[in-house]
């Protein structure tokens, strides 16, 4: 603060990088409130999607966008036992049936033979975000493939997360669609 503009004391030793801070927050200082507010809200909620996008990230055409930067992320996260997935996997080849996607039954092995075989993303039937802390059993699991996962996940305005069992059936809908 004492390289601020406004400041009228004596400034501190600082580096390019703060001297930059200080500008864009100055010439934005609006949006930077806005940012802040916004990161406070996601830390208190635990979503921070209501970011805004920052415009000088995508050039005017939207053809290009900077990357690379090294980025320090702070981040909530659900704890989840790594060991549900090998166990899910294993459910399911103690079955006798093949480790396939359970929406759209994507058989990682038939496809991509050696490299495939054992490979399935674990997706939680009901987000953790939903039930809370809670002993989590294998049936609460599904094997999908990683697209029908990312689905499962995908919201859109009005929509929440969907079930592996309603992924199938939009997917049956979709398929009888385009038949007819």
């Amino acid at each position: 603060m004492t390289n601020h503009k406004l400041y009228s004391g004596k400034a501190t030793r600082c580096g390019k990088p703060t001297l930059l801070m200080i500008e864009a927050f100055t010439d934005r200082e609006a949006e930077m409130l806005q940012a802040a507010q916004a990161i406070e809200d996601g830390i208190a909620t635990g979503e921070l999607h209501r970011i805004p996008r920052q415009p000088d990230e995508v050039d005017e055409t939207g053809a290009t966008a900077i990357e690379g930067r090294l980025l320090v992320r702070r981040a909530l996260a659900r704890e989840r036992d790594p060991k549900l997935r090998s166990r899910k996997i294993g459910q399911v080849r103690g079955r006798g049936g093949p480790l396939r996607c359970e929406a759209c039954d994507f058989d990682f092995a038939h496809v991509y033979g050696d490299l495939g075989e054992g490979y399935i993303e674990v997706h939680h039937v009901t987000p953790l975000h939903v039930s809370g802390s809670r002993e989590t059993k294998l049936d609460d699991l599904a094997c999908l493939c990683a697209n029908c996962h990312r689905m499962c996940h995908r919201s859109r305005p009005g929509e929440s997360w969907r079930t592996p069992a309603a992924l199938r059936e939009q997917i049956r809908k979709s398929v009888q669609a385009r038949i007819h």
